[in-house]
């Protein structure tokens, strides 16, 4: 039997050994370490809620340890907007003060429904549901006469609270959908789809509503800060505000993917809890009695504006 050449072997010993290199990098390259490192959970949605006054700005909200503070006027209405920057449907359930926005029951997000939210989309809740075609509008009260507290759970008076759920993934629909023919009324002879949906009622104008006595009587009470929140919400005057029932299945019946939670008070109730009012303007600040030597940098008394 024939002898490789010198150079010949050496040659292949020098390739078995590279492939040998090359398997055991392999092994390495393919071998599970013990330390693997856990993935992230995916971030939360920036699901977001605020108070708007009736020409749609944001009442003034505040951060303070950790908590979203808005502050209120008494006599003031308000609505609540809640955000949704996702691309799916999403369901909110709102509570005013503890009671369920919807039915007026004390919140539960678990037995109770809330408002859909479209992709990309936002949804302004005006008051108390009264039915599919009015609410009783949300207004700043004294804390006596909140809703809440009228309704037996004056302990919850001056929070508002936003359950997020998403929606469960449905079936594909199809592209193309036959049209439904249209039908004639009779009465009207005009063609109708058959949607039978009427026109939006308009709102009549919002009347500017005065401090109620409550509020006036709970005054001296509040300045020694009694109870959780100096004010309340109201179960105000009707307003017209149509919605219609929708189904939707929740991803997860029991647990919201965000819960979002706001404080609100008066002046006075915001300052006791140490919030910083700094950037408000010196206006809003009403005080309780007459003072002989308000703030003012004019050295020569100036005309009237």
């Amino acid at each position: 039997m024939t002898s490789l050449p010198l150079s010949n072997r050496r040659l292949a010993l020098l390739s078995g050994f590279a492939l040998l290199a090359v398997l055991g990098a392999a092994s390495v390259c393919n071998a599970e370490t013990p330390w693997r490192r856990r993935s992230s959970p995916p971030p939360v949605p920036a699901y977001r809620a605020q108070l708007e006054a009736l020409d749609g700005s944001t009442l003034p909200t505040f951060q303070h340890a950790g908590t979203s503070f808005v502050l209120g006027e008494p006599g003031e209405r308000y609505n609540v907007r809640v955000y949704n920057p996702t691309g799916e449907r999403v369901e909110a359930v709102i509570t005013i003060d503890g009671r369920d926005a919807v039915t007026g029951e004390v919140g539960d997000y678990v037995a109770q429904r809330g408002y859909l939210i479209e992709p990309w989309g936002s949804v302004v809740v005006e008051g108390f549901r009264r039915s599919l075609d009015e609410v009783a509008a949300f207004r700043f009260t004294g804390r006596g006469s909140s809703y809440s507290a009228r309704r037996g759970t004056p302990q919850n008076v001056g929070v508002i609270g936003v359950a997020v759920f998403p929606e469960k993934a449905r079936a594909p629909r199809p592209l193309w959908k036959a049209r439904r023919p249209a039908t004639w009324d009779r009465e009207e002879r005009a063609p109708s789809t058959g949607a039978g949906t009427p026109p939006p009622r308009s709102a009549p104008a919002p009347a500017k509503a005065e401090a109620s006595e409550a509020y006036r009587d709970a005054a001296p009470q509040k300045r020694k800060g009694a109870g959780p929140s100096n004010i309340g919400t109201e179960y105000g005057e009707d307003q017209a505000s149509s919605v219609v029932e929708v189904a939707f299945e929740r991803r997860t019946p029991t647990h919201p993917a965000a819960v979002l939670r706001m404080r609100y008070d008066d002046y006075e109730g915001l300052q006791a809890r140490g919030v910083d009012l700094s950037s408000l303007d010196y206006a809003y600040r009403q005080p309780s009695e007459p003072e002989p030597f308000p703030y003012s940098r004019s050295r020569f008394a100036p005309p009237p504006r």
